[in-house]
């Protein structure tokens, strides 16, 4: 079906690696939101999407023997069988750090054999990410070697530290360069270091901000309909959250 559509499609004729990828992302923020909203039709649906995408890649591949979807297979399947040597193979544990270490062992053995010099166990994590969820994944993995707060309270109290740091510079001229860089940086560790309490709570911090967004719009909409008909002071526009929020709750 995609060969023919890119023969026969002038749209799908045209595209390329690169105009794909805004599609792609698209494609599994939308899969993503079927999930949230526990809308199963709607999350095959969106798998579809997915798959198609994927197929679509390996046939623009195979047009310059690039690669085939076969190989695409054949390579995941390949590298899930090789990392799983619990599972396929001789070696037996249920421990999840134990499996974790042999991971991360096994995809350095990968590199070595493909010529690549060896990278740190950060340094896979795509840069593209959203920013909380590389944060999340980027304090997961350093976790993993023993690099984390024993509990919640230090880590929530790193979040206190960050704060003043914030805060400290509030009370200075913000229209200075140095002073933007440098409030522009605390309040990325601040976002940090919050993101840090969310995962110690079990708390994935990309859906706990979007349900706060969508929390906001909700109630901010209540505001935007009293504002189609007349203007509104900022006490009204306050009243009206309040009742809105009040009236959630």
């Amino acid at each position: 079906m995609v060969e023919k559509l890119r023969r026969d499609c002038p749209w799908d004729r045209v595209q390329t690696f690169e105009s794909i990828k805004p599609y792609m992302v698209e494609e599994v923020y939308e899969a993503l939101q079927a999930i949230d909203e526990n809308k199963f039709h709607k999350l095959a649906e969106e798998l579809g999407d997915m798959l198609l995408h994927i197929v679509m890649l390996s046939v623009f591949a195979s047009e310059t023997n690039k690669f085939k979807i076969d190989d695409v297979i054949d390579s995941i399947a390949a590298k899930m069988i090789r990392r799983h040597p619990h599972v396929f193979g001789k070696a037996r544990t249920k421990d999840q750090a134990a499996i974790w270490k042999r991971w991360e062992k096994i995809k350095q053995q990968e590199a070595k054999r493909e010529g690549q010099k060896p990278k740190g166990i950060l340094a896979s994590i795509p840069p593209s990410l959203p920013a909380l969820y590389r944060a999340d994944k980027v304090q997961r993995r350093a976790a993993r070697v023993g690099f984390d707060w024993d509990k919640v309270a230090g880590a929530w109290e790193k979040v206190h530290e960050e704060l003043e740091e914030v805060h400290a510079l509030l009370n200075v001229d913000l229209r200075t360069l140095k002073v933007e860089r440098r409030i522009k940086e605390e309040i990325g560790d601040l976002l940090f270091a919050v993101t840090n309490v969310a995962r110690k709570l079990n708390i994935d911090a990309e859906e706990a901000l979007q349900q706060a967004n969508n929390k906001f719009i909700r109630r901010f909409s209540q505001i935007e309909k009293k504002l189609k008909r007349k203007k509104l002071t900022l006490a009204q526009m306050d009243a009206i959250w309040n009742r809105t929020k009040a009236a959630e709750k």
